[in-house]
C-alpha cells in the first residue's frame, strides 16, 4: 500500500554546512526508496552549496535569508504536489529506516494528518482507547506533547492544501511554526484531543544534535530577540486565521 503514495522530504538548513552532509546522508540512507529529498537553504553563506553539490540525487531549493517559515514555504512549495511530505531541520539525523512509513502507516489508518517531535516533553494520553487501538493494530505507540516542535514535521497532501503556507510576515526565528500549526489544529485535520501527536519507535529512529548554536543562533542575540518578540505579538493578533491566500498558490 505505501509504494503507491508519492512521498517527500525536505531538509531546511541556514549556515550549519559543518553538519549537513551527515544530515543528507542519513537521510538518503533511511528514505522509502521512492522518496524525492531536497535541501531548502535560506540564504547561507557557509559551504552549504559546495556540501549539497556532493549529492547529485539531491534537489537545491534556495533563496535570499528570509527567516524559518519562509524557509519551510519553499520546501512545501518544493512538495507540494506529494501525498506525504516531511520537513526535517538541519539539527536532527534519522538513524534508522521505517521512520517514514510509520507516519505514512499512521496518517492511513488514523485520519491524522499532522505529525511533530514531541521529545521528552510528555503529556497524559486523553483517550486510552485510541492509543490502546494503535498499540494493538499498527504496532505503533502514540505520544503526545504539550506544544508543537519544527524540528520534524510529517504531513499529508490534505494539510498542504486546506492550511497552505506559513504566514509571509514572521521573519527570523520564532512562532511562524507554532502559528501554522494552530491552523493545522483549527483546519479539523488532528482528530485528537492531545493535538501535538509523535510516534515512540518513528522517534526513537533520530538523533537530536540540538539547537542552541550555529545557524541562526550565531546572529547578534539582541536581533535574535526582537525577532522573536516582534513574532510573538504578530502570533497573538493573527491567532488561528483562515488564511485564504496562503494557500492558492500553493495549488498545482
Amino acid at each position: 500500500m505505501s509504494a503507491n503514495f508519492s512521498k517527500g522530504i525536505a531538509i531546511v538548513t541556514y549556515n550549519r554546512g559543518y553538519q549537513l552532509n551527515e544530515v543528507i546522508k542519513a537521510t538518503l540512507d533511511t528514505k522509502p526508496e521512492n522518496a524525492r529529498v531536497v535541501v531548502c537553504d535560506d540564504g547561507s553563506t557557509d559551504n552549504t552549496l559546495e556540501i549539497v553539490s556532493m549529492f547529485p540525487s539531491i534537489t537545491l531549493v534556495r533563496g535570499p535569508n528570509m527567516g524559518v517559515g519562509a524557509n519551510k514555504n519553499r520546501a512545501l512549495y518544493a512538495l507540494r504536489n506529494y501525498d506525504f511530505i516531511t520537513i526535517v531541520e538541519d539539527d536532527l539525523i534519522p538513524t534508522e529506516s521505517g521512520w517514514f512509513e510509520m507516519y505514512e502507516e499512521f496518517c492511513l489508518h488514523t485520519n491524522i494528518h499532522h505529525f511533530c517531535r514531541v521529545q521528552d516533553k510528555f503529556i497524559e494520553e486523553v483517550v486510552p482507547d485510541f492509543s490502546a487501538w494503535c498499540i494493538e493494530h499498527l504496532k505503533l505507540t502514540p505520544i503526545y506533547g504539550p506544544h508543537p516542535r519544527g524540528d520534524l514535521t510529517f504531513i499529508s497532501n490534505m494539510t498542504v492544501r486546506k492550511v497552505g503556507a506559513f504566514h509571509p510576515d514572521f521573519v527570523g526565528v520564532g512562532h511562524a511554526h507554532g502559528q501554522w500549526s494552530d491552523r493545522v489544529i483549527a483546519s479539523g485535520l488532528v482528530q485528537h484531543p492531545n493535538k501535538w501527536i509523535d510516534i515512540q519507535e518513528a522517534a526513537a529512529k533520530f538523533k537530536q544534535l540540538g539547537d542552541t548554536s550555529g545557524g541562526r543562533w550565531d546572529h547578534d542575540e539582541s536581533v535574535v530577540k526582537n525577532q522573536i518578540k516582534a513574532n510573538s505579538n504578530l502570533r497573538k493578533i493573527l491567532g488561528e486565521s483562515d488564511l485564504r491566500p496562503y494557500i492558492e498558490p500553493f495549488l498545482p
